[in-house]
């Protein structure tokens, strides 16, 4: 590369917000004396300018204060999910760069990790900073007073995100952390089988029936778990609690709601009428993921309703895959899947708040961001980073699009008490193709199950 064009991509990654000021003066220096000096100045003024979507990326520079060991736990691990954790170390060792502070990482299990930092938080043995977590953990943490409480003004950089990302880390009018990624389903199909997807879900019945044969399916998806019907009761008008700009309402609940009715009697009918064709398997909701991915890794699976996660995994089975937003109903409305923010977020009983709070504010940053982007393969909520999530991976495109459709998954507390109810309600629905007449009532009885859930934790 010539030395203007080094210079210009230096400008160019600080506009995008990719590299810090800081990072760039030093790049500057290496080029020689005069460029630093010539161009420091540039760099300097191109930290405000206008990033990618119009937004503003402030970028942060980390203040310190250096403190001697800085705890960290995450539901990513070295084993089971390696790019997220080289991610985390690449984010957290340039912060130990810029501050002196090392950053120990620690794995807690995903199915642990609620549970532990209730127990370890208020005692004082709990981290300094934890994530990225889901958001719709944030009401729970905040009731706990485990997640400490910002103000919006309080962290550098959120001109750059959209009031929706912020609304998911946001409980009782504060702000719990900080939006690092978003995410929702999408629909996934194999190119070698499908090359061009479906944009009404009438095409995809047709071109599924079409391409079931033998061992070969032509579209499937984990049909009894409520977080994928989310996507259905949503599009015909269901939602599970009432409210809007960040607030929800616990007593205002949808599930037995007109539209989530039709929702009901259309999953049953996809079934037990076969429109599309599915396997048997889907029916079982505890191995129905797993049966899946194995015709999918197979490349027996022609088209399917998946998230980012799934990525890596069709990859590695050497799977020509497309990634689209999810078709329009015969209603007209397009599916409306459930969306979710990772989370950044600092630990209100730790004793050095000062240099956690500096920590969660880099991991957060447009930089520290985009050093765990191709790590954790999903959609940044800065603006400023979306050209350079989508030359990493173009699919990323299509969970922004999708996530603009999409339902942010309620974050408030409540929200533990729908999971089974709803499970039990739908899954009496198809299994036993339930009549009309009866489907209101099984719905009925859920939001009745969901209310006493609810009085039982207040």
């Amino acid at each position: 590369m010539s030395h203007e064009k080094e210079l210009r991509s230096i400008l160019d990654r600080v506009a995008a917000g990719t590299l810090s000021r800081r990072d760039a003066l030093r790049k500057l220096t290496l080029l020689g004396a005069g460029a630093a000096a010539g161009m420091g100045a540039r760099v300097g003024a191109q930290d405000a300018s206008p990033a990618a979507g119009g937004a503003t990326a402030t970028q942060y520079e980390p203040q310190g204060p250096q403190v001697e060991n800085l705890v960290f736990w995450t539901r990513s691990s070295p084993d089971s999910s390696v790019n997220e954790w080289n991610a985390l170390i690449a984010a957290t060792e340039r912060y130990t760069e810029y501050t002196g502070s090392p950053v120990q990482l620690v794995t807690v299990p995903d199915a642990d990790f609620r549970t532990r930092l209730s127990l370890a938080a208020p005692e004082g043995d709990g981290p300094d900073v934890f994530g990225p977590i889901a958001h719709d953990w944030i009401g729970e943490f905040a009731l706990q007073g485990i997640s400490t409480p910002l103000q919006p003004d309080e962290y550098v950089g959120f001109e750059d995100i959209a009031q929706p990302s912020i609304d998911a880390a946001t409980f009782d009018e504060a702000v719990h952390g900080y939006p690092l990624f978003g995410e929702s389903l999408a629909f996934f199909y194999n190119m070698d089988i499908v090359p061009e997807p479906p944009a009404t879900w009438d095409e995809l019945v047709s071109m599924a029936t079409e391409l079931t044969e033998g061992d070969q399916w032509g579209f499937a998806f984990q049909l009894m778990e409520p977080y994928y019907q989310g996507a259905f009761f949503h599009a015909f008008g269901g939602y599970v609690f009432g409210g809007e700009d960040g607030s929800l309402d616990m007593n205002d609940i949808g599930l037995n709601n007109e539209g989530s009715v039709e929702a009901a009697k259309f999953l049953r009918d996809m079934f037990n009428q076969q429109q599309p064709p599915l396997p048997e398997d889907v029916l079982d909701i505890t191995n129905a993921s797993g049966f899946l991915d194995g015709l999918e890794e197979a490349g027996l699976l022609a088209m399917r309703i998946n998230g980012p996660w799934r990525e890596p995994a069709l990859r590695d089975a050497g799977i020509n895959f497309g990634v689209a937003k999810l078709p329009t109903l015969p209603n007209g409305e397009p599916l409306k899947p459930f969306s979710g923010v990772q989370v950044m977020a600092m630990n209100a009983f730790g004793n050095q708040q000062d240099a956690a709070r500096d920590l969660m504010m880099f991991l957060g940053s447009p930089e520290g961001v985009s050093l765990m982007i191709e790590g954790f393969n999903k959609a940044p909520v800065h603006a400023s980073l979306t050209e350079d999530a989508v030359s990493f991976n173009p699919n990323l495109q299509i969970y922004m699009e999708q996530i603009e459709v999409a339902v942010p998954m309620p974050n408030i507390p409540q929200m533990s008490g729908v999971w089974d109810p709803w499970t039990d309600a739908t899954t009496g629905i198809i299994q036993g193709d339930l009549p009309d007449e009866d489907v209101q009532a099984l719905l009925d009885a859920a939001v009745d199950q969901i209310r006493a859930n609810i009085e039982q934790t207040q």
